[in-house]
């Protein structure tokens, strides 16, 4: 198993959220509680959302950097950015949560996807590199359970928009559409689509006043 098959969550374990992600949180070792899951295949081969790959990442960064991932991230990421005000849930090892738990106000998600929008620059200086910007936000692994979104280095790309978003739960999105030069933060669920309304209403105007 490699890096990249966490990144495109094509780990090969028993992992299939939400349910492994419930009996995670509530085990002594996150970690190791996702390291000791079986495999059911070969990692490379089939996608499936899996919230331990996510912590196994920020376990991996923790220990090649020898930093909190926390304060990896507070350092080289979101000082550079303006961003303060955020908490970050940690497991019983204090390791932040590698796929949860990151609360930001919307104003600081939307940086996080303009950051990306102009590959990896924040005014005038290179936050993270332009290549990993381009190669994270390509399609790397197929959705079979979703016609709408492929997946990247844990951003979901959306073909059909030419774009791609971080899709949190209850309706707590990052979408950047780099054709219309476009970021959009949503912090609320609804009944409708998100992405519907975003393609009905919001997308034609931004087209038309261009």
């Amino acid at each position: 198993m490699t890096v990249e098959d966490l990144l495109t969550m094509r780990s090969g374990m028993d992992c299939t959220d939400p349910a492994s992600w419930e009996m995670l949180i509530k085990s002594p070792d996150w970690v190791q509680f996702a390291l000791d899951l079986p495999m059911v295949q070969s990692p490379g081969v089939q996608w499936a959302y899996c919230t331990g790959c996510s912590h196994l990442l920020s376990a991996i960064v923790q220990k090649t950097s020898g930093m909190n991932t926390l304060d990896f991230a507070d350092r080289y990421l979101f000082k550079p950015l303006g961003i303060s005000d955020f908490k970050w849930t940690l497991d019983p090892a204090g390791t932040p949560a590698g796929g949860a738990g990151l609360h930001l106000r919307p104003r600081d998600m939307a940086k996080l996807g303009y950051l990306y929008l102009r590959k990896g620059q924040w005014d005038g200086q290179q936050i993270v590199s332009s290549e990993w910007v381009e190669k994270a936000t390509q399609t790397h692994a197929d959705l079979d359970v979703n016609v709408h979104f492929e997946y990247g280095y844990h951003w979901f790309t959306h073909p059909a928009m030419a774009g791609y978003a971080a899709l949190g739960d209850l309706g707590q999105i990052i979408l950047v559409i780099p054709e219309s030069d476009l970021v959009i933060v949503t912090t609320a669920a609804t009944e409708e689509s998100i992405f519907e309304l975003i393609e009905q209403y919001i997308l034609p105007a931004v087209q038309k006043a261009q």
